[in-house]
């Protein structure tokens, strides 16, 4: 049975809904930071076969991420409840990811292949249902921006602790190794198995905005119940702002972080500051979440947001500034810090933001499709993040940027500074007047979620 959650405190409901979030992002940390160089260093896998396989679950998700949303809706408004898909997803994602972590030691592309799509599957099975249930049991915007804090604080947690592993005193060197992956499926499992426990045990499922279709003799069939949702989404303008905002940012920040590594370890020669510069990174964007919590509650979302982002325009058009033998590590390290700082502010407000878009969209419909939102969401950002590096990488590639070359043509050079520097700057002003034209405030939403509470009073009575 399932705890009385009406009396405990939201912040208690909170902190055992992000519980399993540590378990998560240890498990997925791996997956983006070093599964490909590990399979390749380890199990001889070609890096062709590698990239074709992660391009192949891109395309992937691009079908199930959509499709997910669409039955997880119905099975909550058939149930009122998303636990067992959650508990689906999560129950797939740990064996998936032991027998991907530790493959045998014959293993092909083909069982590469297989275990990288199940884990990705049941991660979206898992993360999508999450996501809208994070959204549907918290009551106010300052509930839901704490919510989405919580979850970024616990999902930084998990991610670094994958990189304090290698440094315990279990392992022979600080290398990601094949028993550190090891390691890092059986911790991941303990963390998210006790954590999925208490999430479901004392957070209650939310209440559902949506009466349930009265039985037809002819009901819609799934095409036409599909166009329905496309259409809905359509005539949301404040989520097609939203998906514009996200295009644009996204692209910005796939370009910069996904050339990073190559600006500074290619072309500034610090390469050993790498490392140590991620982890103070992360360190950084952890602390600045309850900054920019603060600030959200006090303020509202849409000017923290603004503001965040135009920090970010001027990190990004100051790393065009940085040069080979004068820029020493001290002003990359200061623009990477400001970087993860910022970028915070999105992770506190693009979640309760499309919580408000998800409500009013309920609000002028009548249907309540949280996990479609949040489904759409996670895929354009595994979208423009891809393709924002593989832009990056292919405008470098094009104008003769070599890794290993000791000196670099000023051609070359420049294509670097366009990719990292100058692009992701014109691709982040249309970002913030998306978001500057988000029409939702904080008094409009008040209005919409109280209707929205007495669209339920009155169901309830009628039943």
């Amino acid at each position: 049975h399932q705890a009385q959650p009406s009396s405990m405190p939201m912040w208690l409901k909170i902190v055992a809904f992000v519980m399993p979030q540590v378990g998560v992002l240890l498990l997925f940390g791996p997956v983006i930071a070093v599964l490909g160089g590990f399979y390749a260093k380890y199990y001889g896998l070609s890096l062709t076969s590698i990239a074709t396989v992660v391009l192949a679950a891109k395309f992937f998700d691009a079908i199930t991420d959509p499709l997910i949303g669409y039955y997880s809706d119905r099975w909550r408004l058939k149930t009122g409840s998303r636990k067992p898909l959650i508990l689906a997803g999560g129950l797939l994602l740990i064996p998936s990811a032991y027998l991907l972590f530790v493959p045998p030691s014959n293993v092909s592309a083909l069982y590469f292949a297989l275990w990288y799509m199940t884990f990705y599957f049941g991660l979206t099975l898992f993360m999508i249902p999450y996501m809208a249930w994070a959204h549907e049991f918290t009551e106010t915007s300052k509930d839901k921006a704490l919510v989405f804090s919580a979850m970024n604080i616990a999902g930084q947690t998990g991610s670094a602790l994958f990189y304090v592993l290698p440094l315990l005193p279990f392992f022979i060197t600080t290398d990601i190794s094949p028993e550190v992956l090891k390691a890092t499926a059986y911790v991941g499992t303990v963390l998210f198995l006790p954590g999925l426990y208490l999430a479901f045990k004392f957070v209650p499922d939310g209440a559902v905005h949506e009466a349930a279709a009265p039985e037809v003799q002819n009901p819609p069939s799934l095409v036409q119940q599909a166009w329905q949702t496309v259409q809905e989404l359509i005539n949301n303008r404040p989520f097609l702002l939203f998906v514009w905002m996200s295009i644009f940012f996204g692209l910005a920040a796939g370009l910069w972080a996904g050339l990073l590594f190559i600006f500074i370890d290619a072309y500034l020669n610090l390469g050993e500051k790498f490392a140590e510069m991620s982890l103070w990174g992360m360190v950084c964007g952890a602390l600045a979440i309850p900054f920019w919590y603060r600030i959200v509650v006090r303020w509202g979302k849409r000017i923290p947001w603004l503001v965040g982002t135009a920090v970010l325009l001027m990190v990004f058009f100051a790393t065009g500034f940085l040069d080979a033998g004068y820029s020493g590590d001290l002003s990359i390290l200061m623009l990477y810090l400001t970087f993860t700082f910022c970028a915070a502010s999105t992770a506190v407000v693009a979640g309760p933001i499309l919580c408000d878009i998800i409500d009013y969209g309920c609000y002028q419909t009548g249907h309540e499709r949280s996990g479609i939102y949040f489904a759409m969401q996670g895929l354009l950002i595994k979208i423009q993040l891809a393709i924002g590096g593989a832009l990056g990488l292919a405008i470098i590639g094009w104008l003769g940027f070599d890794m290993n070359a000791v000196t670099h043509s000023a051609t070359s050079v420049w294509g670097l500074k366009i990719s990292i520097s100058w692009l992701p700057v014109l691709l982040i002003i249309p970002a913030m007047v998306c978001i500057y034209r988000i029409p939702l405030s904080e008094h409009r939403m008040t209005i919409i979620r109280r209707r929205l509470a007495q669209r339920v009073e009155r169901a309830q009575i009628a039943e």
